[in-house]
């Protein structure tokens, strides 16, 4: 199929001239855009990796505290260009069940043809604002069904005692998800840390707006009629990944230290994500390259620009997973961690005055204990007042 020619010279960098006047984080935006080009690309194109070829499906979380760092423009905007696009988006909420129904449905409706011949696929665009609302009807069985999907098997047959069951031939699942730090601790099945659903999520920590913006303006609706005619274009590409010899030179060179970096990463939690990293480059690279480019070649850049990417991704993820954990302070831990740090120092009144409904004096005197010890916060100083002090060091 001979593609038409695109307006934009690259889909991404328009896509953050057209939200500039938004207050989201621009890695927010990046991010999203990256989902939706993979999300458009479903099962389209392919890298040959050893046995299994490489798809590029994205699981991407958005996670900021409440409020505070506008999340759901991105998932919003991407929601609505798919949907404008022609590609399955999934409903808000539901069970395990009524997704793997639906998905099989699409098996029999989604088509593309490649080199003369035409294939069938099983794609769906999973798009939630509230992680609460994704998991509300059934959270494990939710995390465990797109921890499997994520593989993009060439069949996965789901059966359910008395209900019959749903054969999945050619998967190609994405997912865009928001939540906030307390959410991502009480919602999330303690199973899908580490070895299960988060090593499989690129996950954007949020810390406060890009700018702000009292009075959004009207966005340029040129840019979006552009936008979404590429993407349309992009929805249409088909074919085989190949690499430049450079690019392949760069990802050997970068892989091997990867094994030597588990000791380097304190936080065990994100050894499962390390592990994947690799994987998860190469589709990042196959979404940097389509949003400039119909040919299905990655460049140097293409890696370079995803490798940086997910490096800050590994750096930052332990702050998003802050307050997932056995101890039951670990919650409180986090969240007056980030007030200090937000504030710079804040006194034991100040403290217990924002934290009131969730501790008392005695418990929020072990927590505070608690970050001293961990080196965050330094000892506390009593001024002659009575005033007691605690400081943010971490970092100086």
């Amino acid at each position: 199929m001979k593609l038409g020619k695109r307006k934009l010279i690259n889909w991404l960098k328009t896509l953050q001239e057209y939200v500039e006047d938004t207050e989201a984080p621009r890695d927010f935006w990046l991010w999203g855009g990256l989902f939706t080009i993979s999300a458009a690309l479903q099962r389209r194109v392919w890298l040959p990796y050893g046995l299994e070829p490489v798809y590029p499906n994205l699981y991407v979380m958005l996670v900021a505290p409440p409020g505070k760092c506008r999340k759901a423009g991105p998932l919003t905007l991407a929601k609505k260009m798919l949907k404008k696009t022609g590609i399955p988006v999934s409903k808000d909420s539901f069970s395990k069940r009524a997704l793997t129904q639906e998905m099989a449905e699409l098996y029999k409706t989604e088509h593309f043809t490649h080199e003369g011949k035409m294939y069938s696929q099983t794609p769906m665009a999973i798009i939630s604002k509230e992680m609460s609302s994704l998991l509300a009807v059934d959270p494990v069985g939710i995390v465990k069904l797109l921890t499997d999907l994520y593989d993009c098997h060439d069949e996965w047959d789901y059966g359910t005692s008395g209900k019959g069951e749903d054969i999945l031939r050619n998967v190609a699942t994405c997912a865009f998800i928001a939540t906030t730090p307390t959410s991502l601790a009480t919602d999330l099945p303690s199973e899908a840390i580490g070895q299960g659903f988060t090593s499989r999520i690129e996950i954007i920590t949020g810390y406060d707006t890009y700018k702000d913006v009292p009075i959004p303006s009207q966005p340029d609706n040129t840019l979006y009629e552009k936008l979404l005619s590429d993407l349309s274009i992009i929805a249409m590409i088909t074919g085989e990944f190949t690499w430049t010899k450079e690019a392949q030179q760069y990802f050997i060179g970068w892989y091997m230290t990867l094994k030597s970096r588990i000791g380097e990463i304190k936080d065990e939690r994100l050894h499962s994500f390390l592990s994947r990293i690799h994987v998860a480059a190469i589709k990042v690279s196959m979404a940097i390259h389509i949003a400039y480019s119909n040919e299905l070649v990655i460049e140097l850049k293409d890696l370079e620009g995803a490798v940086e990417l997910l490096e800050s991704v590994l750096a930052t993820a332990s702050d998003a997973l802050g307050g997932h954990g056995r101890s039951v302070t670990a919650i409180d831990v986090e969240l007056i961690m980030r007030q200090i740090k937000h504030r710079g120092q804040m006194t034991f009144n100040e403290l217990l005055s924002i934290n009131y409904r969730n501790t008392n004096k005695l418990e929020l005197l072990t927590v505070l204990d608690t970050i001293v010890a961990m080196g965050v916060v330094e000892n506390p100083r009593v001024s002659a007042t009575g005033v007691t002090t605690y400081r943010w060091i971490k970092g100086e």
